[in-house]
């Protein structure tokens, strides 16, 4: 039971946030595996009131996850502009996923200008970050490094024909390919069709085909 003196508003303001997002993040789970039409909806519909409240204190997770809300249509239509806009929040407040998920909006000039040069430039980026700040045995953290090693890959792959960045593909795949791994036994199984793509890009490279550069 909790103490009637506990003052919930002060200290998820104190913890920047962190209570609002907790709360946010359990619907948002809940939802994912939901079958009922109307309670997915209610259940992403509380996740979003959650991270929005966590996201006005400032907090850079809760705005990626508001990213997710808005560019998978979690609560409606997709809505590329306000996955934009809160993915831009969450790289500004230095959170690793909203950088390479921003690098995808650029990549696929969704809610913004196409420009693949500033989409692999944050894919560089957050990748030195990312090294540094994630737990490669920590599921959630593994996937982070997982999705920029996928990125980092398939644009060598595509856009850099020579043997050396093709060696450096298949690594990146192969690591990618691990972490992701990690992810999807950590109960992460949304990764899973990522986690094929690492694979079949490693088993690709290492049979000596290319993918097509024009592929996009």
């Amino acid at each position: 039971m909790m103490d009637a003196s506990f003052d919930y508003a002060a200290e998820d303001e104190e913890l920047g946030g962190a209570l609002s997002l907790h709360v946010g993040t359990v619907a948002y789970g809940d939802a994912m595996h939901v079958q009922d039409p109307q309670e997915k909806d209610r259940l992403f519909r509380k996740a979003c009131r959650w991270y929005e409240r966590s996201a006005s204190l400032g907090n850079a997770q809760a705005a990626t996850n508001l990213g997710y809300v808005y560019l998978y249509g979690r609560i409606g239509s997709v809505d590329a502009d306000r996955a934009f806009a809160w993915f831009s929040r969450g790289a500004e407040l230095g959170n690793e996923e909203s950088c390479y998920k921003l690098g995808d909006l650029y990549r696929a000039g969704r809610g913004c200008e196409k420009d693949m040069d500033k989409a692999v430039d944050l894919y560089h980026r957050v990748c030195a970050i990312a090294q540094q700040t994630c737990d490669p045995d920590v599921p959630d953290q593994a996937a982070v490094l997982a999705s920029i090693f996928l990125r980092l890959a398939e644009w060598h792959e595509r856009f850099r024909p020579s043997d050396e960045s093709m060696q450096l593909a298949e690594e990146l795949y192969a690591r990618s390919a691990n972490l992701f791994e990690t992810a999807v036994d950590g109960g992460l199984d949304w990764y899973g069709k990522a986690l094929e793509n690492a694979r079949r890009g490693r088993e690709r490279l290492r049979a000596g085909d290319r993918d097509d550069p024009r592929a996009e």
